[in-house]
């Protein structure tokens, strides 16, 4: 299914560059503040100098893009996806730059069609997320068995047992695999709900205040994880998983 998506192309892309710079400052000031462990302050004085020097000026640099990234570049990119969101469920015009073939589904209510459009998000998000998880899995298992070796090994300088602690318990490695983790499991959820939704067909009134809450449970969701999902993987996934999207409109008969 192919689809138009000036939202990612002009707001979210950049969002990721800034996170692939963030992530490059976090295993610079990594890599700088093992080389402090290596260069002998008494003996090469100079060469410590500079490495204090560049190690504080990639700390400050990751903080400066973190800020950006928190109060500028992300809120920026999410509301104008959901802009987008409720343009596209409303039939009005929120936004200039809308999407074309981005949510599929015939409903003409809002509110029915908001949650179809809740649903379809929670699909691709889950499945996104999936893989996601999976590869922060692997990379995170690999650093913790060489945390390990460290820590068990009576021989390792303490200082590269604390260096190494800082970086695997930062929010790059192991605080981002649970903040994956819960989040794929919170999109989870949100798709069981809806799908739940559709299918019990309950009162309008019940319709309307559980599809609301389940897009508030899918907002808060993304905002409290800070994960940005992957395009590249979102590219990959998307023919199967719009294929999996027709089979659950075909079941739920939307």
């Amino acid at each position: 299914m192919s689809r138009s998506d000036p939202i990612r192309t002009n707001y979210f892309d950049a969002v990721q560059k800034a996170e692939k710079a963030a992530d490059c400052l976090f295993y610079l000031s990594a890599l700088l503040s093992f080389c402090t462990l290596l260069v002998e302050q008494k003996s090469h004085p100079d060469a410590y100098g500079v490495v204090l020097l560049l190690f504080s000026i990639s700390v400050v640099a990751m903080f400066a893009l973190g800020m950006v990234l928190r109060l500028y570049l992300t809120p920026r990119a999410e509301d104008k996806r959901r802009q987008d969101f409720f343009s596209s469920a409303c039939n009005v015009s929120l936004i200039h730059q809308q999407t074309d073939g981005y949510y599929n589904n015939d409903f003409k209510d809002p509110i029915k069609r908001m949650a179809a459009q809740v649903l379809e998000n929670s699909l691709f998000s889950k499945e996104i997320a999936l893989r996601m998880a999976r590869r922060e899995r692997i990379k995170v298992a690999a650093y913790i068995l060489i945390w390990l070796v460290l820590l068990h090994n009576r021989r390792t300088d303490l200082g590269w047992i604390v260096a190494a602690s800082q970086a695997i318990f930062s929010e790059q490695i192991l605080s981002k695999l649970f903040r994956l983790e819960w989040l794929r499991i919170r999109f989870e959820k949100t798709f069981d709900d809806v799908f739940r939704l559709f299918q019990t067909k309950p009162s309008v009134a019940q319709f309307n205040a559980q599809a609301l809450d389940a897009l508030s449970m899918y907002e808060t969701a993304k905002a409290n994880a800070g994960i940005t999902l992957s395009s590249s993987i979102f590219d990959d996934l998307n023919p199967a998983v719009s294929m999996e999207w027709d089979k659950v409109k075909a079941t739920l008969k939307i």
